[in-house]
Protein backbone atom coordinates (compact mmCIF):
# COMPACT_ATOMS: atom_id res chain seq x y z
CA UNK A 1 0.00 0.00 0.00
CA UNK A 2 3.04 2.38 0.79
CA UNK A 3 6.19 2.47 -1.15
CA UNK A 4 8.25 3.96 1.48
CA UNK A 5 7.94 5.29 5.12
CA UNK A 6 8.54 8.90 5.52
CA UNK A 7 10.09 10.41 8.37
CA UNK A 8 7.00 11.69 9.09
CA UNK A 9 5.21 8.53 9.58
CA UNK A 10 7.76 7.32 11.73
CA UNK A 11 7.55 10.57 13.77
CA UNK A 12 3.42 9.66 13.48
CA UNK A 13 4.07 6.33 15.02
CA UNK A 14 6.24 6.74 17.79
CA UNK A 15 3.76 9.51 19.18
CA UNK A 16 0.34 7.71 18.87
CA UNK A 17 0.12 5.76 22.52
CA UNK A 18 -2.45 3.59 20.76
CA UNK A 19 -0.76 1.45 18.90
CA UNK A 20 2.29 -1.11 20.56
CA UNK A 21 5.64 -2.02 19.63
CA UNK A 22 3.98 -5.91 17.98
CA UNK A 23 1.79 -3.39 15.92
CA UNK A 24 4.54 -1.61 14.66
CA UNK A 25 6.27 -4.72 13.63
CA UNK A 26 3.57 -6.28 11.74
CA UNK A 27 3.17 -3.17 9.88
CA UNK A 28 6.63 -2.60 8.89
CA UNK A 29 6.97 -6.36 7.73
CA UNK A 30 3.61 -5.76 5.41
CA UNK A 31 6.66 -3.32 3.32
CA UNK A 32 8.00 -4.45 0.82
CA UNK A 33 11.08 -2.22 0.79
CA UNK A 34 13.20 -1.32 3.63
CA UNK A 35 12.37 2.00 5.85
CA UNK A 36 15.41 4.54 5.60
CA UNK A 37 17.00 5.87 8.11
CA UNK A 38 15.44 9.26 9.13
CA UNK A 39 17.78 11.62 7.45
CA UNK A 40 19.77 15.05 10.22
CA UNK A 41 17.34 18.32 9.65
CA UNK A 42 18.66 20.17 7.01
CA UNK A 43 19.77 23.48 7.44
CA UNK A 44 17.89 26.68 5.86
CA UNK A 45 20.72 27.04 3.03
CA UNK A 46 21.03 23.77 2.28
CA UNK A 47 17.20 22.93 2.08
CA UNK A 48 16.80 25.73 -0.23
CA UNK A 49 17.50 24.57 -3.83
CA UNK A 50 21.22 26.42 -4.94
CA UNK A 51 19.69 29.53 -6.68
CA UNK A 52 17.42 30.03 -3.94
CA UNK A 53 20.19 30.05 -0.91
CA UNK A 54 20.98 33.56 0.53
CA UNK A 55 23.44 35.46 -0.92
CA UNK A 56 25.45 37.48 1.99
CA UNK A 57 24.91 40.49 2.43
CA UNK A 58 27.04 42.90 0.14
CA UNK A 59 28.52 46.34 1.19
CA UNK A 60 27.12 49.53 -0.03
CA UNK A 61 29.32 51.40 -1.76
CA UNK A 62 29.41 54.93 -1.03
CA UNK A 63 28.08 57.16 -4.17
CA UNK A 64 30.48 59.09 -5.83
CA UNK A 65 30.55 62.75 -4.93
CA UNK A 66 28.16 64.83 -7.45
CA UNK A 67 30.75 66.93 -9.38
CA UNK A 68 30.55 70.86 -9.07
CA UNK A 69 29.29 73.02 -11.98
CA UNK A 70 31.88 74.86 -13.77
CA UNK A 71 29.08 77.59 -14.53
CA UNK A 72 26.11 79.03 -12.65
CA UNK A 73 22.90 77.87 -12.98
CA UNK A 74 20.98 79.26 -16.31
CA UNK A 75 19.91 82.80 -15.74
CA UNK A 76 16.30 83.74 -16.01
CA UNK A 77 14.83 86.36 -18.56
CA UNK A 78 13.69 88.43 -16.04
CA UNK A 79 17.55 88.36 -15.02
CA UNK A 80 18.51 89.38 -18.14
CA UNK A 81 16.54 92.21 -18.84
CA UNK A 82 17.67 93.34 -15.23
CA UNK A 83 21.50 93.24 -16.63
CA UNK A 84 20.74 94.43 -19.67
CA UNK A 85 18.63 97.74 -17.67
CA UNK A 86 21.53 97.78 -15.47
CA UNK A 87 24.07 99.50 -18.15
CA UNK A 88 22.50 102.76 -17.96
CA UNK A 89 22.86 104.96 -14.94
CA UNK A 90 19.86 105.88 -12.67
CA UNK A 91 19.44 109.31 -13.61
CA UNK A 92 19.72 107.94 -17.10
CA UNK A 93 16.32 105.97 -16.73
CA UNK A 94 14.38 108.89 -15.29
CA UNK A 95 15.73 110.79 -17.87
CA UNK A 96 14.28 108.02 -20.54
CA UNK A 97 11.32 107.83 -18.51
CA UNK A 98 10.52 111.53 -18.86
CA UNK A 99 11.23 111.52 -22.67
CA UNK A 100 8.49 108.84 -22.78
CA UNK A 101 6.04 110.60 -21.40
CA UNK A 102 6.24 113.61 -22.97
CA UNK A 103 5.62 111.39 -26.68
CA UNK A 104 2.93 109.07 -25.29
CA UNK A 105 1.41 112.30 -23.94
CA UNK A 106 2.01 113.62 -27.51
CA UNK A 107 0.45 111.09 -29.22
CA UNK A 108 -2.48 110.44 -27.07
CA UNK A 109 -3.45 114.60 -27.64
CA UNK A 110 -3.48 114.03 -30.75
CA UNK A 111 -5.32 110.48 -31.07
CA UNK A 112 -2.63 108.64 -31.64
CA UNK A 113 -2.27 105.01 -30.17
CA UNK A 114 0.39 105.47 -27.17
CA UNK A 115 1.73 102.44 -28.22
CA UNK A 116 4.79 103.03 -30.63
CA UNK A 117 6.94 100.59 -30.08
CA UNK A 118 6.35 98.39 -32.37
CA UNK A 119 5.51 101.12 -35.31
CA UNK A 120 7.08 100.69 -38.40
CA UNK A 121 10.10 102.76 -38.92
CA UNK A 122 8.92 104.90 -41.47
CA UNK A 123 5.28 105.51 -39.58
CA UNK A 124 7.67 106.76 -36.58
CA UNK A 125 9.57 109.25 -38.57
CA UNK A 126 6.43 110.73 -39.54
CA UNK A 127 4.99 111.17 -35.87
CA UNK A 128 8.54 112.53 -34.55
CA UNK A 129 8.34 115.27 -37.76
CA UNK A 130 5.71 116.41 -36.07
CA UNK A 131 6.37 115.45 -32.51
CA UNK A 132 9.50 117.22 -32.14
CA UNK A 133 8.20 121.07 -33.48
CA UNK A 134 5.14 120.73 -30.85
CA UNK A 135 7.44 120.73 -27.58
CA UNK A 136 7.35 122.99 -25.57
CA UNK A 137 7.84 123.22 -21.36
CA UNK A 138 4.99 123.49 -19.13
CA UNK A 139 5.93 127.97 -18.72
CA UNK A 140 5.10 127.50 -22.74
CA UNK A 141 8.79 128.70 -23.91
CA UNK A 142 10.87 126.27 -25.62
CA UNK A 143 13.31 123.56 -25.16
CA UNK A 144 17.12 124.25 -24.94
CA UNK A 145 19.29 122.36 -27.52
CA UNK A 146 20.39 120.10 -24.83
CA UNK A 147 16.18 119.36 -23.89
CA UNK A 148 15.71 118.24 -27.08
CA UNK A 149 18.27 116.30 -27.94
CA UNK A 150 18.13 114.13 -24.29
CA UNK A 151 14.29 113.69 -25.51
CA UNK A 152 15.18 112.09 -28.94
CA UNK A 153 17.68 110.10 -27.17
CA UNK A 154 15.44 108.94 -24.43
CA UNK A 155 12.94 107.68 -27.09
CA UNK A 156 15.64 105.94 -28.64
CA UNK A 157 16.83 104.35 -25.48
CA UNK A 158 13.18 102.92 -25.05
CA UNK A 159 13.09 101.56 -27.96
CA UNK A 160 16.52 99.70 -27.50
CA UNK A 161 16.05 98.49 -24.49
CA UNK A 162 14.06 95.10 -23.07
CA UNK A 163 11.27 94.16 -23.70
CA UNK A 164 11.38 95.77 -26.96
CA UNK A 165 15.11 95.44 -28.06
CA UNK A 166 14.81 97.03 -31.04
CA UNK A 167 17.43 97.11 -33.77
CA UNK A 168 16.64 101.06 -34.31
CA UNK A 169 18.75 104.51 -33.75
CA UNK A 170 16.70 107.66 -33.87
CA UNK A 171 19.72 109.86 -34.34
CA UNK A 172 21.84 107.88 -37.07
CA UNK A 173 19.42 105.21 -38.65
CA UNK A 174 18.50 106.58 -42.32
CA UNK A 175 14.95 106.00 -42.10
CA UNK A 176 14.84 108.83 -39.12
CA UNK A 177 16.55 111.31 -41.91
CA UNK A 178 13.60 113.52 -42.06
CA UNK A 179 12.86 114.00 -38.22
CA UNK A 180 16.54 114.77 -37.74
CA UNK A 181 16.25 117.47 -39.95
CA UNK A 182 13.32 118.66 -38.16
CA UNK A 183 15.23 118.82 -34.95
CA UNK A 184 18.25 120.41 -36.41
CA UNK A 185 16.54 122.82 -37.91
CA UNK A 186 14.91 123.86 -34.96
CA UNK A 187 18.09 123.90 -32.87
CA UNK A 188 19.66 126.31 -35.15
CA UNK A 189 16.51 128.57 -35.08
CA UNK A 190 17.14 128.16 -31.38
CA UNK A 191 21.03 129.15 -31.91
CA UNK A 192 19.70 132.56 -34.16
CA UNK A 193 17.13 133.87 -31.90
CA UNK A 194 19.77 133.71 -29.35
CA UNK A 195 17.59 131.61 -27.25
CA UNK A 196 19.94 128.29 -26.97
CA UNK A 197 21.73 129.78 -23.84
CA UNK A 198 22.92 127.06 -21.62
CA UNK A 199 22.77 127.99 -17.60
CA UNK A 200 25.19 126.50 -15.88
CA UNK A 201 25.26 126.61 -11.98
CA UNK A 202 27.30 129.40 -9.98
CA UNK A 203 30.14 128.16 -8.35
CA UNK A 204 30.35 128.56 -4.66
CA UNK A 205 31.85 131.94 -3.44
CA UNK A 206 35.00 132.04 -1.89
CA UNK A 207 32.63 134.18 1.20
CA UNK A 208 30.53 131.12 1.73
CA UNK A 209 33.29 128.84 1.92
CA UNK A 210 34.76 131.03 4.68
CA UNK A 211 31.79 131.24 6.02
CA UNK A 212 31.22 127.07 5.99
CA UNK A 213 34.58 126.53 7.71
CA UNK A 214 34.06 129.55 10.71
CA UNK A 215 30.66 127.71 11.04
CA UNK A 216 32.08 124.46 12.54
CA UNK A 217 30.45 121.90 10.11
CA UNK A 218 34.17 121.03 9.12
CA UNK A 219 36.40 120.43 12.31
CA UNK A 220 38.66 117.88 12.65
CA UNK A 221 38.06 117.23 16.32
CA UNK A 222 34.79 115.09 16.25
CA UNK A 223 34.06 112.13 13.88
CA UNK A 224 30.36 113.80 12.36
CA UNK A 225 32.29 117.02 11.19
CA UNK A 226 35.50 115.26 9.83
CA UNK A 227 32.87 113.56 7.50
CA UNK A 228 31.62 116.72 6.38
CA UNK A 229 35.14 117.90 5.35
CA UNK A 230 36.26 114.93 3.55
CA UNK A 231 33.61 114.84 1.40
CA UNK A 232 33.69 118.41 0.83
CA UNK A 233 37.38 118.11 -0.01
CA UNK A 234 36.68 114.97 -2.42
CA UNK A 235 33.73 116.93 -4.35
CA UNK A 236 36.25 119.50 -4.47
CA UNK A 237 39.33 118.10 -5.48
CA UNK A 238 38.01 115.68 -7.73
CA UNK A 239 35.12 117.29 -9.72
CA UNK A 240 32.85 114.96 -8.06
CA UNK A 241 28.88 115.81 -9.57
CA UNK A 242 27.45 117.12 -6.12
CA UNK A 243 26.71 114.19 -3.71
CA UNK A 244 26.36 111.80 -6.55
CA UNK A 245 28.10 108.24 -6.07
CA UNK A 246 29.55 109.09 -2.38
CA UNK A 247 28.12 106.50 -0.90
CA UNK A 248 29.44 104.03 -2.82
CA UNK A 249 33.16 104.84 -1.94
CA UNK A 250 35.35 102.98 0.16
CA UNK A 251 38.93 103.47 1.83
CA UNK A 252 40.11 101.42 -1.07
CA UNK A 253 38.86 103.64 -3.69
CA UNK A 254 42.04 106.45 -3.07
CA UNK A 255 45.62 105.46 -2.84
CA UNK A 256 48.30 107.67 -1.65
CA UNK A 257 51.39 108.64 -3.67
CA UNK A 258 54.32 111.52 -3.95
CA UNK A 259 55.66 112.77 -7.03
CA UNK A 260 59.23 113.68 -8.50
CA UNK A 261 59.28 116.37 -6.07
CA UNK A 262 58.17 114.63 -2.99
CA UNK A 263 54.84 116.12 -2.58
CA UNK A 264 52.04 113.74 -1.08
CA UNK A 265 48.38 113.48 -2.68
CA UNK A 266 45.63 110.66 -2.75
CA UNK A 267 44.43 109.96 -6.22
CA UNK A 268 41.29 107.30 -7.46
CA UNK A 269 42.34 104.03 -7.84
CA UNK A 270 40.05 102.86 -10.17
CA UNK A 271 37.92 104.35 -13.59
CA UNK A 272 35.32 105.78 -11.87
CA UNK A 273 31.81 105.66 -13.86
CA UNK A 274 30.32 108.98 -15.41
CA UNK A 275 27.40 110.23 -17.74
CA UNK A 276 29.14 108.78 -20.64
CA UNK A 277 31.25 106.09 -19.55
CA UNK A 278 30.85 103.30 -17.53
CA UNK A 279 35.10 102.70 -15.45
CA UNK A 280 35.12 99.22 -17.43
CA UNK A 281 37.50 100.58 -19.93
CA UNK A 282 40.97 101.86 -18.65
CA UNK A 283 41.01 104.23 -22.16
CA UNK A 284 37.45 105.97 -21.22
CA UNK A 285 39.27 107.78 -18.68
CA UNK A 286 42.77 109.03 -19.20
CA UNK A 287 42.42 112.36 -16.78
CA UNK A 288 44.58 111.62 -13.55
CA UNK A 289 43.02 113.43 -10.86
CA UNK A 290 45.06 114.56 -7.89
CA UNK A 291 44.06 115.70 -4.35
CA UNK A 292 47.55 117.41 -3.11
CA UNK A 293 48.81 118.17 0.31
CA UNK A 294 48.69 121.93 1.71
CA UNK A 295 51.98 121.74 3.79
CA UNK A 296 51.39 124.28 7.05
CA UNK A 297 47.54 124.57 6.23
CA UNK A 298 45.29 123.38 8.86
CA UNK A 299 42.78 122.72 6.35
CA UNK A 300 45.00 120.38 4.63
CA UNK A 301 42.72 117.60 2.73
CA UNK A 302 45.22 114.82 2.70
CA UNK A 303 45.78 115.73 6.82
CA UNK A 304 41.69 115.29 6.95
CA UNK A 305 42.02 112.04 4.84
Amino acid sequence: MFARLTDATIYQFEQESSQSDDELSTFAEGVSEPVEEPQPRLELEQALEPEQALEPELALEPEPPLKKPRFKEMPSREHIDMLAQARVEETTKQQTDWGVRLFRGWLTENQYSDKFEELESSILNERLCFFYPSLQTKKGTDYSKSALVGIRAAISRHLTSPPYNRNVNLMKDNAFMTSNHVITGMIKTLKRAGKDVTVHKKPVAEGDIQRLYSSGVFNTDSPATLQNKVFWDLMLNFGRRGQEGLNSLTKSSFGKFKDDRDHTYYKMTYNEANKTHHGVDSHENRQEVRMYEKSGDENCPVASF
